[in-house]
């Protein structure tokens, strides 16, 4: 994976989790620390991303950012509401993140 692909999954994690630390994106991307940390310095350019040092600290994405809200169309959330009731563990996870990432702000699962 080279940089642009890791910056645009930086963007896609902190536009469903909202809050990372720069040591779970190491570890997730398998580079170092200094590494994100760099990735998030050019990434804060063009996103409303901010850092918080300390204990409660990490990444997180400013503000109510979020490209992608509301791009499904009403049948496909009510589908996709309908296939999370039925899913289990880790389908319901994905079906849960790809439903906050694209439906509605106010989406109640």
């Amino acid at each position: 994976m080279n940089a642009a692909e890791r910056r645009n999954e930086i963007i896609s994690i902190l536009i469903v989790r909202h809050h990372i630390t720069t040591k779970e994106l190491a570890s997730e991307f398998d580079v170092t620390v200094r590494t994100i940390k760099n990735d998030i310095q050019a990434l804060s350019f063009a996103y409303p991303i901010y850092t918080k040092p300390g204990v409660a600290g990490g990444i997180f994405m400013g503000g109510h950012y979020n490209p992608h809200v509301n791009s499904l169309t009403p049948i496909e959330q009510e589908t996709l509401k309908e296939i999370y009731e039925e899913a289990e563990d880790r389908h319901k996870e994905v079906l849960a993140q790809i439903l906050h990432k694209y439906g509605p702000d106010k989406l109640e699962l």
